[in-house]
C-alpha cells in the first residue's frame, strides 16, 4: 500500500499524455517540474502537526486510525497510524488481548485510544514519540480545532436559514453607531389584527316613504388591533408602543414611548416622547404623571435643565387619615343618583316613603316583608334555578293603574287581587303561560303593549340572597349591581300589613310545572322611559359615596345651592323667604340630634340601613328631595317653578344634565372609615410610582412607612408609630379619572445648579391650561389656568461638633 501510495504521488507530479508512458516524458517534449496545486501529506511524520491530515488530502479509509500508547516506565507517549482490521467488519472496539482506555483523542483520522506498552501494534508508517507535555498540548490543539471545525460546519448549514422575519427585525447602522451606540437596529413585533367588512341592507315597506327610501345599504367595518412594537436603535434609543382598540378607556388604547438616554458625559441625558412624566425635587410643588408630550434633560456642568411640553390627561386625588381613621371628602352634583340599582316594590310604597320616614330611627309602616323572589334577565347562562316568567307592571297596584283596561277592587294595598289584572288572565288566558305563545296571546288581546305593560322572559335567572339587600319595612330591593339599560327586572313578594298576609305575584314553589310560565311583577322594563308606568319604581334618591365602610364619628353632609347672584354655592336658598332655615332642614334630613332624638341640630340624620346603606350609600329621607318635596315645603308654585330641580325625576339623568337653569343643587361633606392603617384613593389602575404620602407635612417613604396597592387604589400604612400617634396622613395621586375629556395643556421647567456636592439652587415652573367642552361654561365647572412656581436651596453638612458632644455621654 505504501508503494501504491508513492506512485500517486509520482504520477501527480508530471501533466498527463494521452501517448505517453505515465512513468517517463517523451523524448520530444521538454519536461517541466510543476508544484502540485494542492500540497499531500506526508507518508512518514517528523513533528505533531504532521499527525494532522490536510483538507487537501483524499479521505482516507475508515480503518486507518492515529493510536496512542503510554509507556509507564519512560512515561512518554507513542503515536502513529495503524490499521484497525475491526472498522470493516462494522464490529467497534479494537483488537487484543486487553486494552485500558483512559481518555480520547479525537483527529482527522479517527479516535485516538491510549494504550500500555505491551499490546501489539503495527503502524504503517513511523510512529513519534512524546512527552506528557507535548502529547497535552497536541491533545488541546486537536480538541480546539474540532470545536472550531464543528462550529463552522453548523453555521454553514444555517447560513440561508436566517430569513427576514417581520416580528423580529434586525437591520445594521454602519457609521451611525458612532452617534447612538453599537446593537444596531433592533424591532420586536407581537399582537394581531382583524378586519371585517361587511355590507347592511334595510328595506322598510313603509307607505309614508318614497319607494326610493324604503331600501338603504352601507357599509360595516369592524376592526380589532392588539399590537405592541418593541424597538432600540444603538444602547442609546429605545421605543415602546401598545394599541389596542378593545381598551375600556382612551388612555388605555395607546401607551407610546421613544426615550433616548445619553452618556455620563454628553450634554443631552434624556429625550422622551409619548407618555412621560415630571418629577420635581420640591416638596412643596408636586411632580406630574400621565401627561402625552415631550420631556427633556440636559446638563451643561454644573447646571442641570428639564424641561416638558405636553397634554396632560389626569386629575389630582387625594385621602386623608388620622389614627387608621380615613377622612375622605366628597361633592357631587344632585343629578349623580345611582340608578338601576335600587327599586321600589310598588307605587304603594313609594307613595307612603316619605310618610314612614318622618317617624326616624323607628318606622312606623306596618309592613313586614316575609318572603321575596327578584328575576332578572339571564345574561351570565346560567342554568340554576331558571323559570320562563311574565312581568306585568299594574300587577298588585291599588291606585297607581296604568291601564285603564283593569280596576280596582277595593284592597287599598299591594296584592293580587288588587285590581281585575292578575285575575283576568289566569281564568280567561291560560293559553298564556306557554312562553311561546305568550306574545301572540296578549298582544292578541289589544289592551297590552309590550315593554310598555308587560315582558316576557323566557329562562330568567332567581338572584340569590347574597345578591341583593331587601327593605323590610319599607318595601325596596337593593341590587348589589347595577343592570344593565335593556336588562329586566321581575319580583314576588309576600308580606305582612296589620296582622294581614298578602302576595303579589306567582312564587316558583306555587306554579311546579317548568314549562308554564310565572306571572310576576314588573319592577323594570327594557326600555327605560319616563312615560312608562315603571320609571318612579326606580329610586333616585340614593347616592353612592365610593366608600366601602362609613363611620357615624364625625359624618357631615351638606346640601348647596348655587346662587346666581354670588356665583358661590350656598346652604341655603337665596330668597328673603327661605334663607333662614339650611336646605338639609328642608329636605327632612335633619331631625334628629347625635342621641336620636327629635331636635335639629344641624347635621345629617346618621341611621343606619335607613339614610346610610352599606356600601357607602346616602338615602334622603324623601322620594323626591329636589322636587316635589322642595316644591311643597316652599308653598308658592312660582316661586317653587324657580327652585325646583322636578325634571331630574321626570326625566332621565342624560336629559337632566341639560336643564342648567335647574341642575344647581350640590351634595358635599366628609366621612370617616376606619380601615385600619388603609386609605382608599378611590381611583384603581394607578401608575407606579405617582402616589405621593405625607405626615404631618414630610413626605414619607414607599416600602418604609407605606406600600401601595396600585391595582386597588389603595395605601397601607406599615408605619405604627404614625398610626399610635394619630398623625394626619395625606395621600395624592394623579389618576386618568375624567377619561382625558378635557383638553388639557401642561408646561414645566426645573432648574438644578449643584454649587458643589453639599449645596444646591433650584427653581420649579409649571403652567397648566384647560380647555372648555363647549363655548357654554356652567357656573362652578369653569375652565382652569394656573401657574405654579417654586424655589429651593439644599445644603446639607456634616457636624463634627454635634458627633463630638454625643461621644462625649456618659452612656
Amino acid at each position: 500500500m505504501l508503494v501504491s501510495l508513492n506512485l500517486l504521488a509520482t504520477m501527480n507530479t508530471w501533466p498527463m499524455e494521452a501517448e505517453a508512458s505515465p512513468f517517463e516524458a517523451p523524448a520530444d517534449t521538454v519536461v517541466q517540474k510543476r508544484k502540485p496545486r494542492f500540497s499531500v501529506r506526508k507518508t512518514g511524520t517528523e513533528n505533531q502537526d504532521e499527525l494532522k491530515t490536510k483538507s487537501a488530502d483524499l479521505k482516507e479509509p475508515d480503518n486507518l486510525k492515529t493510536d496512542v500508547i503510554y509507556d509507564e516506565k519512560d512515561n512518554t507517549y507513542t503515536v502513529g497510524t495503524i490499521l484497525d482490521k475491526t472498522a470493516s467488519t462494522g464490529k467497534g472496539g479494537r483488537t487484543g488481548k486487553t486494552s485500558t482506555t483512559s481518555t480520547s483523542t479525537s483527529t482527522s483520522q479517527g479516535t485516538a485510544g491510549i494504550m500500555t506498552l505491551g499490546q501489539a501494534t503495527s503502524y504503517l508508517n513511523a510512529p513519534l514519540l512524546m512527552t506528557p507535555e507535548e502529547y497535552k498540548k497536541w491533545s488541546l490543539k486537536n480538541s480546539m480545532q474540532a470545536y472550531w471545525r464543528k462550529k463552522n460546519a453548523d453555521a454553514f448549514e444555517a447560513e440561508g436559514k436566517n430569513k427576514f422575519d417581520f416580528s423580529d427585525m434586525h437591520f445594521d447602522l454602519g457609521p451611525a453607531e458612532k452617534i447612538f451606540g453599537p446593537g444596531g437596529v433592533q424591532i420586536k413585533t407581537q399582537g394581531s389584527a382583524e378586519l371585517k367588512v361587511g355590507i347592511n341592507t334595510k328595506k322598510v315597506d313603509n307607505p309614508a316613504l318614497a319607494a326610493s327610501r324604503r331600501k338603504t345599504m352601507g357599509f360595516d367595518f369592524d376592526q380589532k388591533i392588539n399590537l405592541s412594537m418593541n424597538g432600540k436603535v444603538g444602547d442609546k434609543v429605545n421605543m415602546n408602543l401598545n394599541y389596542n382598540t378593545e381598551a375600556s378607556f382612551d388612555f388605555d388604547s395607546q401607551m407610546m414611548k421613544l426615550k433616548y438616554d445619553g452618556k455620563e458625559d454628553e450634554i443631552i441625558k434624556l429625550i422622551e416622547a409619548g407618555n412621560v412624566s415630571f418629577p420635581s425635587n420640591m416638596s412643596l410643588v408636586p411632580g406630574v404623571s400621565s401627561l402625552f408630550g415631550l420631556r427633556t434633560d440636559v446638563q451643561f456642568g454644573k447646571l442641570k435643565l428639564q424641561t416638558v411640553i405636553s397634554q396632560k390627561k389626569s386629575a389630582s386625588t387625594s385621602a386623608s387619615s388620622k389614627g387608621g381613621k380615613q377622612t375622605t371628602p366628597f361633592e357631587f352634583s344632585a343629578t349623580n343618583y345611582e340608578e338601576n340599582r335600587h327599586f321600589f316594590l310598588s307605587h304603594f310604597f313609594r307613595e307612603h316613603y316619605d310618610d314612614y320616614m318622618k317617624t326616624l330611627p323607628t318606622i312606623g309602616s306596618g309592613i313586614t316583608i316575609k318572603r321575596i323572589e327578584i328575576w332578572v334577565t339571564n345574561k351570565s347562562a346560567s342554568t340554576e334555578h331558571n323559570r320562563n316568567i311574565i312581568a306585568l307592571a299594574d300587577l298588585g297596584e291599588p291606585t297607581q293603574i296604568s291601564n285603564p283596561q283593569w280596576h280596582s277592587k277595593g284592597i287599598n294595598v299591594p296584592s293580587n287581587r288588587s285590581n281585575d289584572e292578575y285575575e283576568t288572565i289566569v281564568e280567561n288566558y291560560p293559553e298564556a303561560r306557554d312562553i311561546a305563545q305568550a306574545t301572540a296571546v296578549l298582544d292578541g288581546m289589544g289592551i297590552f303593549e309590550g315593554s310598555r305593560d308587560y315582558e316576557k322572559l323566557q329562562s330568567a335567572r332567581k338572584l340569590n340572597n347574597s345578591e341583593y339587600t331587601l327593605n323590610a319595612s319599607l318595601g325596596y330591593v337593593s341590587l348589589n349591581t347595577n343592570l344593565q339599560t335593556d336588562d329586566v327586572l321581575a319580583v314576588a313578594y309576600e308580606y305582612t300589613y296589620n296582622g294581614t298576609t298578602y302576595q303579589v305575584g306567582e312564587f316558583a314553589a306555587d306554579i311546579t310545572n317548568n314549562s308554564q310560565a310565572l306571572y310576576v311583577k314588573l319592577l323594570k322594563s327594557t326600555t327605560g322611559s319616563p312615560k312608562f308606568p315603571t320609571w318612579k319604581l326606580m329610586m333616585k334618591n340614593v347616592y353612592n359615596l365610593g366608600a366601602t365602610t362609613v363611620m357615624k364619628e364625625n359624618f357631615r353632609l351638606d346640601v348647596k345651592y348655587l346662587s346666581d347672584s354670588t356665583g358661590v354655592y350656598l346652604t341655603y336658598l337665596p330668597d328673603e323667604r327661605l334663607k333662614n332655615t339650611p336646605l338639609i332642614k328642608a329636605l327632612n334630613a335633619d331631625r334628629l340630634d347625635d342621641k336620636g332624638n327629635a331636635h335639629s341640630n344641624g347635621y345629617f340624620d346618621y341611621v343606619d340601613d335607613y339614610t346610610i346603606l352599606k356600601g357607602g350609600r346616602v338615602v334622603f329621607p324623601v322620594a323626591e328631595p329636589f322636587g316635589e318635596h322642595l316644591r311643597k315645603w316652599i308653598g308658592d308654585d312660582a316661586l317653587a317653578d324657580k327652585f325646583c330641580f322636578q325634571e331630574l325625576y321626570d326625566s332621565t339623568k342624560t336629559v337632566a344634565k341639560q336643564i342648567a337653569e335647574h341642575d344647581k343643587f350640590l351634595i358635599a361633606g366628609k366621612y370617616k372609615g376606619n380601615s385600619a392603617g388603609e386609605i382608599d384613593l378611590g381611583v384603581g389602575n394607578i401608575a407606579p410610582g405617582s402616589v405621593r404620602v405625607t405626615a404631618g407635612g414630610v413626605t414619607l417613604t414607599e416600602n418604609s412607612d407605606y406600600t401601595v396597592d396600585y391595582n386597588l387604589g389603595r395605601v397601607t400604612i406599615i408605619n405604627q408609630s404614625l398610626l399610635d400617634a394619630g398623625t394626619s396622613i395625606n395621600a395624592s395621586v394623579e389618576s386618568n379619572t375624567e377619561y382625558g375629556m378635557q383638553r388639557k395643556t401642561m408646561l414645566g421647567f426645573n432648574a438644578d445648579y449643584e454649587f458643589n456636592k453639599n449645596l444646591t439652587i433650584g427653581g420649579t415652573f409649571m403652567f397648566l391650561n384647560e380647555s372648555p367642552l363647549t363655548t357654554k361654561v356652567n357656573m362652578g365647572s369653569e375652565p382652569l389656568k394656573n401657574t405654579l412656581w417654586g424655589a429651593h436651596i439644599s445644603w446639607k453638612k456634616e457636624s463634627q461638633w454635634l458627633t463630638n458632644m454625643i461621644d462625649k455621654l456618659p452612656i
